[in-house]
């Protein structure tokens, strides 16, 4: 994701579920912390953005880390497994730049169907032990 993506995101998708005032936690990813994404906020959208402290994704973000993980490693794997897709802007039986985004969004899909119910159940309870022990 770079800033166009993201102001776009904050924009039709993230605006249309703030309301007035809210705070907006995230990540210290670039484009989420700049001056354009505060601008955005604030100006457009009626919000305060606030960044975690550094470092605290793993305590704050439990998909992050028991699930994107799995997640990646998925990714990765079937990736290997695929014939590769390379095109040749030559060659007119070459894929197309569409038939391999395709590819991509089947790979992410099918992924995603690898990380079970368990390991989602499992990130949140090593998050936030005291809370699922409570239920």
């Amino acid at each position: 994701m770079d800033g166009r993506v993201w102001a776009q995101y904050l924009r039709e998708v993230l605006g249309e579920s703030i309301e007035e005032p809210s705070v907006v936690l995230l990540d210290n990813f670039e484009c989420h912390v700049s001056d354009e994404s505060y601008k955005i906020m604030y100006e457009e959208l009626g919000a305060h953005l606030c960044p975690l402290p550094p470092n605290s994704t793993s305590v704050c973000q439990p998909l992050d880390v028991g699930v994107m993980a799995p997640f990646k490693r998925n990714l990765r794997n079937l990736w290997l497994l695929e014939e590769q897709i390379v095109g040749d802007d030559e060659d007119p039986f070459s894929p197309t730049a569409c038939q391999k985004r395709m590819a991509m969004v089947k790979r992410a899909i099918a992924a995603w169907d690898m990380v079970s119910d368990d390991v989602i159940r499992r990130s949140f309870e090593k998050a936030i032990p005291e809370l699922v022990a409570d239920n």
